[in-house]
């Protein structure tokens, strides 16, 4: 017998070995289901979401937007901003209509210029999705807030800012350029953003456990 189907078989058993594969639309629409994103549907079926086959696996599955800018910049200068969000938060947000995030809450809530960053967050364990944010320009959400305002940013992820009530709210009330009145979290001036379309989104990566 030849040693190479021998060794094929050997590798495809081998624990958290995966190989890319492709899938039906009924498989890719059962697993948004599956993993609580139903509200993706009609962005894979618009075609507003392809699936990624080359990083599909028999364990995961991946969706790419082809309108995504996937950027990777600093936080003085981004224009895109990023949010991993986990499955319940990402439906949650693309069934509203994408314009509110869940702000508040006792936790950081964070948008970093790096999408790669914001990707990591999600895995089989955690599944959702990544949210792009496009704003007015290059520099402008860093300019609102850490120029005009006095907020600061994590050092992380290209630099990132925090929308919730343990995010940068701290810092952005104090100091000459602080929010008057004070403001609970960023969320509260981010989300109206979204609403008026001075910031748009884009559902630009899916990953759903198989």
């Amino acid at each position: 017998m030849s040693k190479t189907p021998i060794l094929a078989l050997l590798l495809m058993t081998l624990p958290g070995l995966a190989f890319a594969e492709s899938m039906t639309p009924a498989q890719i629409e059962k697993t948004l289901k599956d993993n609580n994103m139903s509200a993706m549907i009609p962005l894979y079926q618009s075609g507003a979401l392809v699936l990624d086959e080359k990083n599909t696996t028999v364990n995961i599955m991946r969706l790419n937007s082809p309108d995504g800018a996937y950027e990777e910049s600093a936080a003085a200068d981004a224009q895109y901003w990023y949010r991993g969000m986990p499955a319940q938060e990402a439906n949650s947000f693309v069934a509203n209509g994408s314009v509110a995030v869940e702000w508040q809450e006792n936790s950081y809530i964070g948008i970093a210029p790096q999408y790669s960053y914001s990707k990591d967050y999600l895995k089989a364990k955690n599944p959702g999705a990544v949210i792009e944010f496009k704003t007015a320009a290059a520099q402008w959400l860093y300019d609102q807030w850490s120029v005009q305002h006095s907020c600061t940013i994590k050092a992380e992820g290209g630099g990132t800012y925090g929308l919730g009530y343990k995010g940068s709210t701290q810092s952005c009330n104090k100091g000459k350029n602080a929010f008057k009145p004070p403001i609970q979290g960023l969320g509260a001036i981010f989300n109206p953003w979204l609403q008026d379309h001075t910031v748009t989104s884009n559902v630009v990566y899916v990953l759903g456990k198989r």
